[in-house]
């Protein structure tokens, strides 16, 4: 043991003192803040700093859809598939001792995607390459670039429209929802596609167990199988507090593995008519990147971003057959709109100072115009409350509804005239989205034209640059294997 112990010999308490104060102290400062001032001992301390880089941000296993699907090879910039849409009409079939049986044709349809390009550019000074530190700069610098293409991958998967912006591919939420008029078309009009077999509503409430079982049935009805349920966390979390309260433990029960005093149990699973269902929470397929919303305060995203629309005049109010809004929905709401482009999205323009009054069997006309500026809007990105009493839009949360292209607004969307977008209450403000399918390559696949990959950059100045790139486009075979569940609430209803 140190012997800390000493003597002042015969100096008085006064000069103890002096002598303790001038004695070497560690004191609470690092060599860094020390220069140039004369200290006792600070100067001489060694900082301690660990090794290891701590991860403030997601890693490799947050990325749950990308992972999942099976990766193909692609060989062109434009990625073409066939489907077999039918054996032929199932009708007729038996025929009398010696008859020649009728000819029924199979039906096929050729549908292509186009490969789109996910790039960005790192670069590392060559004293950061020279000075001694307890990562390597550039390697580390080509991870985190790996980390942001996974990242921008995984959420254009679900949120990527190459009618809003022309440079991304089509998700597989855009494959899936095939609306147009031609043969090339699954569905003729949103109104089809939204009460087609592969949509289920839930107006806001939680995502069940009910819910899954049903989207199972459908999926088996369209000759599919099911494997797996992607959806944003807090909507697999709603999933699995749904069975909190229906939870028991058997004790002294016959069981393979004996109680351990841990409570509760998280649902990983679950059991349907046709099959286990696997439960993918996937961060990144938030409908918003933010879950807190937006404020007509907020900023543009990007300095490249388009400028905020023009608004026009007030939202128009109307009473519409095809409407979705019911009495729960009824009460005053704002509406803003903003401009997109493949660099990001403008500030939200309010669209009337005013709040809207909606009640049941309503839609609402949207009048805007886009603002021309250095970089041109290609899309735009429509904005609502919820249900508020308060007196302006300041301070007030908007939501993501849906985007519409710059050809839509021109025309008019779904059922509004030309220059107006109509607001049918399909889509509820602060609410998810999900799909159920099965993780096949003959349901769905991600086409490469090159995986993720890393190219050096020609040396111009003292630093070295490289590019990070995924060439791909995700392909939906059978979407009508596939149920998407709209409107999931974010917290758990009864």
């Amino acid at each position: 043991m140190n012997d800390v112990s000493g003597s002042f010999g015969t100096t008085n308490a006064g000069d103890g003192l002096q002598e303790l104060v001038k004695a070497m102290q560690a004191g609470q400062v690092t060599g860094r803040d020390t220069t140039n001032q004369t200290l006792s001992y600070e100067p001489l301390k060694i900082e301690s700093l660990e090794a290891t880089l701590k991860r403030l941000e997601f890693r490799t296993q947050d990325i749950k859809l990308f992972n999942a699907l099976p990766k193909k090879t692609a060989y062109n910039t434009v990625e073409e598939f066939l489907q077999l849409s039918s054996y032929g009409q199932s009708k007729g079939g038996f025929y009398n001792e010696g008859e020649l049986s009728d000819v029924e044709d199979s039906q096929y349809i050729r549908r292509s995607e186009l490969v789109k390009y996910i790039q960005v550019t790192g670069e590392v000074t060559m004293q950061s390459q020279m000075v001694r530190s307890y990562v390597d700069a550039m390697r580390q610098e080509q991870e985190n670039k790996v980390m942001w293409i996974l990242r921008r991958a995984n959420q254009a998967l679900t949120n990527a429209n190459s009618d809003i912006v022309p440079q991304e591919w089509n998700s597989l939420y855009k494959q899936h929802a095939s609306v147009g008029t031609g043969g090339e078309f699954l569905y003729g009009s949103l109104e089809e596609y939204f009460t087609s077999q592969v949509v289920i509503d839930l107006r806001g409430a939680s995502l069940k167990q009910k819910d899954v079982e049903e989207a199972t049935v459908r999926v088996d009805a369209a000759f599919g199988n099911v494997s797996h349920l992607f959806a944003p966390t807090t909507v697999i979390s709603t999933l699995s507090q749904d069975f909190f309260e229906q939870q028991r433990i058997m004790l002294n029960a016959s069981q393979t593995t004996s109680y351990t005093g841990v409570i509760g149990t998280v649902a990983k699973a679950i059991d349907t008519s046709i099959g286990q269902v696997s439960l993918m929470p996937d961060k990144f397929m938030k409908r918003d990147f933010s879950d807190t919303g937006r404020l007509t305060s907020a900023s543009a995203t990007s300095a490249k971003a388009p400028a905020a629309p023009t608004a026009g005049v007030a939202p128009n109010v109307l009473s519409d057959n095809s409407s979705k809004f019911t009495a729960s929905d009824a009460g005053t709401v704002y509406y803003a709109v903003s401009s997109v482009n493949r660099y990001g999205e403008s500030a939200l323009a309010l669209l009337d100072a005013s709040a809207a009054t909606l009640a049941a069997a309503n839609s609402v006309d949207l009048t805007f115009t886009a603002t021309s500026g250095t970089n041109a809007a290609t899309g735009h990105r429509i904005y609502r409350t919820e249900i508020t009493s308060a007196g302006s839009a300041t301070g007030v949360k908007f939501y993501h509804l849906f985007d519409v292209s710059a050809s839509e607004l021109t025309a008019g969307y779904d059922g509004g005239a030309a220059g107006k977008v109509r607001d049918r209450g399909r889509i509820l403000p602060n609410t998810e989205d999900a799909f159920l399918t099965e993780i096949s390559d003959q349901v769905l696949s991600f086409k490469q034209l090159a995986p993720v990959s890393r190219l050096d950059l020609a040396v111009v100045a003292m630093s070295r640059r490289f590019m990070t790139f995924l060439f791909g486009t995700p392909h939906l075979y059978a979407p009508k294997k596939m149920v998407k569940f709209v409107n999931c609430g974010k917290t758990l209803t009864s």
